[in-house]
């Protein structure tokens, strides 16, 4: 342990390759201190080991999280009363409610139709300019927002309206502040709107065949079906977003890899896990507060304390993984942590593998010569708390 406190995102946070500082971390220190943007102290552990106990044991909260006077990691505050931000039993009383709507079999019937949205997308990248055209805005951000709209029930033609909110909601930019509130605020109304016109239709007779008909159906509070809804909306098509657009590049960066794909297209679903254990998705950590004093990677994190768990150092751990910066499209087992452990592990896991699956099955079966129009390295990062490439300008060969 070090006595520092180090300001997280790390000063060479937002590269394709992962800070240095890392790996420093794993090797000479078991928990640190690091200062958040919004200025609290928190302790932050990078182990495989110590990350899983902090993403599964109950002595560790989300609730906690969104309390008057929690540690903040970035400009926005969490919602409360959603899946990320409740505990057991409350948790598992909602889990249960969306847990059908997500379980393997129904989603599984999706990707043939997933299949179909990818084929669209990629006729879309052809029609571009064949030396150079942004994968990420033609096809990686457009498919999963085509997919949660659909499965949610939220008009896809309003997409542009919401983009902006919730690109605003992850900004880890403290000067951004005032839009960002205005951003939760307008996402909050165009929620709530949705929300009170779907359960008019219920009561009228109207019913259709969307998640969010559902959930009217449920239990569930006006403004805790506003806040659930919102949850899925964003968390539903940014990561997988960010994910399509990481992979390709990573592939692409050492063409080897998107060679080998192409000649084996069976060994897909095993390159998706070791894409999602390569690349990261976040410059900083989960965060949960103890509830009771505990002892992890080596400090005893008091009562009240936060404590960030960084998935992204835990997947490159070499107590975990053999050769961890090294891609094994192959690699068996895998046991990363990309979507969580415990009672938050992803609930949206196998419809994102598949958006992954066929996104990627799509790309290699129709243009087999892609290649990266700039070196991978020099492409911007989003500075946001689900980070990844701005764009990538690809040549389809």
């Amino acid at each position: 342990m070090t006595d520092d406190v180090l300001d997280i995102p790390f000063a060479d946070a937002f590269s394709f390759d992962p800070s240095p500082t890392w790996a420093r971390l794993r090797e000479e220190a078991l928990a640190v201190r690091v200062r958040t943007l919004a200025g609290a102290r928190v302790w932050l552990v990078t182990r495989y080991d110590d990350v899983k106990l902090v993403l599964a044991d109950p002595r560790f909260s989300r609730a906690a999280v969104v309390e008057e006077g929690a540690p903040r990691v970035g400009v926005s505050r969490p919602l409360a009363g959603t899946l990320p931000t409740t505990d057991p039993p409350e948790h598992t009383r909602l889990r249960g409610l969306v847990s059908g709507a997500f379980a393997h079999r129904r989603v599984e019937r999706a990707r043939e139709w997933v299949r179909e949205l990818c084929e669209g997308l990629a006729d879309d990248l052809a029609a571009g300019p064949a030396d150079g055209v942004d994968l990420r805005r033609v096809f990686a951000l457009p498919l999963p927002i085509q997919v949660i709209c659909t499965l949610l029930g939220v008009p896809y033609d309003d997409r542009e309206r919401f983009r902006e909110w919730v690109e605003l909601s992850y900004s880890m930019e403290m000067s951004e502040r005032e839009r960002v509130e205005e951003a939760m605020t307008s996402l909050l109304e165009y929620m709530g709107a949705l929300v009170a016109a779907k359960r008019a239709g219920e009561r009228s007779g109207e019913r259709s065949a969307d998640l969010l008909d559902e959930l009217c159906a449920t239990s569930l509070t006006h403004d805790e079906l506003v806040a659930f809804a919102l949850n899925l909306l964003v968390a539903g098509h940014e990561t997988s977003a960010n994910q399509i657009t990481g992979f390709v590049a990573t592939l692409l960066r050492d063409r080897r890899h998107w060679e080998r794909l192409v000649a084996e297209p069976d060994l897909v679903p095993r390159a998706v896990e070791e894409l999602m254990r390569f690349t990261r998705l976040s410059e900083v950590g989960q965060l949960r507060v103890a509830l009771e004093d505990v002892e992890v990677a080596g400090v005893v994190v008091r009562a009240g304390e936060g404590v960030m768990a960084s998935i992204g150092s835990a997947n490159r751990d070499p107590r975990a993984f053999d050769a961890p910066d090294e891609l094994d499209l192959g690699r068996t087992p895998n046991p990363h942590l990309a979507l969580g452990a415990g009672p938050h592990f992803c609930l949206g896991a196998q419809l994102a593998r598949i958006e992954l699956q066929e996104a990627l099955g799509v790309l290699l079966r129709r243009f087999p010569g892609l290649r990266a129009a700039r070196p991978v390295e020099e492409l911007a990062w989003r500075r946001v708390l689900v980070s990844g490439l701005a764009e990538l300008p690809v040549a389809l060969g």
